[in-house]
């Protein structure tokens, strides 16, 4: 049996994510760009605040972790982006 996996479904795994610094979670901080989801595989965009984030790796693997533990998925790539000053 095959379930669907959807935008909410992955936001709600996200909310658990916390960025260790800002003390709130990577939803709230606008952290999340883009979500495609393609059958079992979830691609996300993320935006982080700095390029030289000390905990740009672990918020990393805590988004894999936590999307990874979404019913139905299989894989999840996470891409990432530094905020810019305009």
């Amino acid at each position: 049996m095959s379930s669907t996996i959807t935008e909410s479904m992955v936001y709600d795994a996200l909310r658990k994510v916390m960025d260790p610094e800002l003390r709130h979670n990577i939803v709230e901080l606008g952290f999340i760009q883009e979500i495609d989801i393609v059958d079992d595989y979830v691609h996300l965009d993320i935006q982080l605040t700095t390029p030289n984030c000390p905990y740009a790796d672990n918020i990393v693997a805590q988004i894999k972790r936590a999307v990874e533990g979404v019913r139905g998925v299989k894989r999840v790539e996470v891409e990432r982006a530094c905020m810019k000053d305009n």
